[in-house]
């Protein structure tokens, strides 16, 4: 086992790499509940803008304070 405690170069790529899927799926299985509601409420198809644009909200709240972690990690690594 390795004795540093960084991830692989592999391992930070594809965690890296979950950030699209991340912003695509979560407005999509939003978006498909919001469906699910629509048809069941008989309404408009205002649960599916309205949970897909959560979905990709949050997504992006959540990509962005990683990548403000990671910065900070990295230049605590420097100093």
């Amino acid at each position: 086992m390795p004795s540093n405690s960084r991830p692989t170069q592999l391992t930070e790529t594809v965690l890296h790499s979950t950030g699209a899927y991340e912003l695509v799926f979560s407005a999509l299985l939003l978006g498909l509940i919001g469906y699910g509601l629509d048809r069941w409420f008989g309404t408009q198809p205002i649960f599916v803008v309205t949970l897909s644009v959560l979905g990709f909200i949050g997504a992006g709240f959540s990509l962005y304070y990683r990548y403000k972690a990671l910065s900070a990690d990295l230049a605590r690594e420097r100093t």
